[in-house]
Formats: C-alpha cells, structure tokens, sequence
C-alpha cells in the first residue's frame, strides 16, 4: 500500500491585540463553569465502558505497534506512547513483544475497518456481554468517516489477582490474530495480538466485598486504532501519538463532541496538537481511581473528582 503522510506544524494564527476596556458594570460577574461541573461532566461525556461494566483501563503490559507505517516517524509515536504510558505507570512491553495495541495506517479507514469486521467479527465482538460497546458502536467504527477510529475490547479481572474472572469462547489462553485478519492487517507474518489479561490464569470468583466496593474491575486488553492518511491532513507525529494515547489508555466515547474542552480530542476541529493539562489530568485520574465502586456512575464520580482536584492544584 503506497501513500504519503505529511507531518508538519501546524500555522500559528495570531490575533491582533485589542485595547483593554474599562467595565460599565463592574457588579456583573461572568463565571465559568466550575471545576468540579467540568470534571464530572467530561467524565461523563467521555467514558464508554462496555454496557453493564465499569471503566476499563491496562492493567497489564501494553506493547503498541504500527502496521504499514515504518521507519523514523513509527519509532516517533511508539516512543511518544510509551513514554505517556510510564508516566500513567502502565507497564510497557519489552522490544520485540507482540502487540496488543495496534495502530493500522491506511489510504481508506472505512473500507479497512469494513474488510477486518467482515473477515472476522469475533475479533470485534467476543460473544461475551461486557467485553465491548455492542453492535451500535461496532457500525459507528466501520461506517465512521473520522481521521481515527479505535475498537476496544476490555475484561472484568480480579481487583488484587489481576486473574480473568469471565471466559470467552475458544479461549485457550492464547492471542493469535487468525490468519485472515492477520492478512486484512497488512502484516501475515508476524502481527499477533498477546492477552496480558487472557494469560494462563485460571478463571476465578472472588467473594471479598461490600456493598460499596467490589473485588473485581475491568482491564483493557486489546485496542486497535486505524488511521486514515487521506483524511488526518498535516498533522505532526507527537500529536498523533497524543491522540492515540488519549483513545487507547481510556475508553473514550467515539460518537461525543468535545468542543466545550481544551482537549486533543479536538486534534482535527483545530484544536490543541498535543495532550492538555487537562488531558493529562484525566488520564492521571482514570489511573488513579481505585476503580472498585459497585456502579459505574460511581466509578465516573471518583474519577471526575481526582480529575477536579488535580487539574485545580496544576501538573
């Protein structure tokens, strides 16, 4: 597959000053949203668990790589990646390890994501209820007409264990891609998936709880983020990883408008080339949360009021 991808700066559009004017009405106060409203509602807008689940995040290894994509500038976003992982304190694979966070550079994203789903749907849809968004959000990736578009597929895992409390059908511990999709990847040979989370642990049910907490939590264990070259336009590598960063490390709403927020997710609405402080306070606080509250609503409280709280004391 031949394309270009085009990696620049951005233009920086500067405004011309403006004279400060004396206020007519120095009684009216203008107030912006608060922050402990800001916070919940981005938590809100944002977090897409798998329906009846809890907010996800890596709990194991994560080892990203590029498909069809190579040399200074795929080196550029999976550094960019890994870094951004380890100040999460996600565990980052060794080189050479097989990938179970892919990102696919294509010239036609529908038509890709299309081909894959057709070629087998299991790797989308396990079978399993709470392993992913359903057949809704499985449309939204294959029709989308969006620069990016991700799949994730998460896992309810002991909270102290880490071991894999729901099975999947043909799990046999193992996390080859078949070879058909493997194909459609663009990598036959050697583009295998590894489940940090469907290791070789045995399949458990832990009864330590309370009525507020719960021993288990939900851990990603496979994303796949296809990039679309014909639409991301001049876009540089940092931001790209920024993007991808901010879609993998959480389970980010594909179908919500982020435009109220200073976020990369408006990357491609002009908006900011690389993560926020805000960016990087939520993500701080989805890895901070304890994750064991009973409802998912809880868990998006907890995490809303870590995000308010860091991102009011600043990085």
């Amino acid at each position: 597959m031949n394309f270009a991808i085009l990696f620049g700066l951005a233009t920086l559009l500067q405004a011309a000053p403006q004279e400060q004017q004396t206020p007519q009405l120095p009684d009216v106060v203008v107030q912006g949203e608060r922050d402990r409203d800001a916070a919940q509602s981005f938590v809100d807008l944002a977090a897409a668990p798998a329906p009846g689940r809890g907010l996800a995040r890596w709990r194991g290894p994560v080892c990203a790589g590029t498909v069809n994509l190579r040399g200074e500038t795929a080196q550029a976003i999976l550094d960019r990646l890994g870094d951004t992982a380890q100040r999460l304190g996600i565990d980052v694979g060794e080189p050479g390890c097989s990938a179970n966070l892919v990102i696919l550079f294509t010239d036609d994203g529908a038509a890709t994501a299309t081909r894959m789903v057709a070629d087998d749907p299991r790797l989308f849809r396990v079978g399993v209820s709470g392993f992913d968004r359903g057949s809704a959000a499985l449309r939204r990736f294959e029709e989308s007409s969006a620069p990016i578009r991700w799949w994730a597929l998460s896992m309810p895992v002991d909270a102290v264990t880490g071991e894999r409390q729901a099975r999947a059908p043909g799990d046999v511990g193992g996390g080859s891609i078949p070879t058909n999709v493997a194909e459609a990847l663009g990598c036959p040979g050697g583009c295998n998936f590894q489940d940090s989370v469907l290791g070789a642990a045995p399949i458990s049910v832990s009864t330590t709880a309370s009525r507020l907490t719960s021993m288990t939590v939900d851990a990603l264990y496979k994303v796949i983020v296809i990039v679309d070259a014909s639409q991301i336009g001049p876009v540089t590598a940092t931001a790209l990883a920024d993007y991808v960063a901010m879609v993998s490390f959480a389970q980010i709403a594909d179908e919500a408008s982020f435009a109220r927020y200073d976020t990369i997710l408006n990357l491609f609405s002009n908006g900011p080339s690389e993560l926020t402080d805000w960016d990087r306070a939520f993500l701080g606080a989805l890895y901070a949360a304890e994750g064991r509250a009973v409802s998912a609503s809880s868990q998006v409280g907890e995490v809303a009021d870590i995000l308010r709280r860091t991102y009011s004391e600043g990085p």
